[in-house]
């Protein structure tokens, strides 16, 4: 028996295709504004499962694909997981957990040798919820042994879209992108402004929601008689 198909559903199931990179909505897909750029730190991005499920705003994808120098994994417990075991194995890396606290270092604490020995700098950057990223950090015995960066000085986030819990929060491609900047200041990367475009997507996907509130703003701005 052939079953009627809801035209009207297929439509709104048309409207939700994502894209396979980015994951938005394909008809607000940032691909084409991604220009992949290769740093001299390896970024591995934690994303914490939650935040995986959230397609919307996340920017840890986002930061990725800008990144050639960088892979993401997903999970709430790293302690096991053999690619993050492998890459602390490695005794090219010197790993590095991107996290505030007490005892952190940045590019310009006195006396300290971020790149020790000539060795990379790995930097684990954890994405999620701040609950959400002090739980994965807290199960993830291997991220939470290692030292802790973080910055020489405070950024503002510029997501306006979303409200940040403190005021010094950032959102992932903003940390990864102040990274970058400290790290050039130090003389560890060349980049020649091309962290830049890490700032130039994430403004761009802060712009797309705010036109898209704006558009339901005034879809729902209607006063019935």
């Amino acid at each position: 028996m052939l079953k009627r198909i809801d035209s009207s559903k297929e439509v709104r199931a048309d409207n939700r295709e994502e894209c396979y990179a980015c994951y938005r909505a394909k008809k607000n897909c940032l691909c084409d504004s991604i220009k992949p750029f290769a740093t001299r730190m390896r970024f591995v991005i934690l994303m914490h499962t939650k935040e995986a499920k959230k397609q919307k705003t996340g920017t840890a994808r986002l930061a990725k694909l800008c990144l050639t120098n960088a892979e993401l994994l997903i999970g709430t417990d790293f302690t096991r997981n053999e690619r993050v075991n492998s890459l602390l194995r490695d005794p090219s890396y010197s790993p590095f957990v991107l996290y505030p606290g007490p005892k952190a270092v940045n590019f310009k604490t006195p006396g300290y040798d971020l790149a020790t020995e000539g060795k990379t700098l790995l930097i684990f950057v954890i994405d999620g919820t701040w609950e959400c990223a002090r739980r994965l950090l807290n199960r993830s015995r291997n991220i939470r042994a290692l030292p802790r960066l973080s910055f020489s000085r405070g950024y503002s986030s510029q997501f306006a879209i979303k409200k940040q819990p403190l005021e010094h929060c950032i959102s992932t491609i903003e940390a990864i992108y102040y990274l970058c900047k400290e790290a050039e200041e130090a003389g560890y990367e060349s980049l020649n402004a091309q962290s830049e475009n890490l700032m130039a997507v994430f403004k761009k996907l802060v712009d797309s929601q705010m036109n898209y509130q704006r558009g339901k703003g005034r879809r729902g701005s209607g006063v019935r008689s």
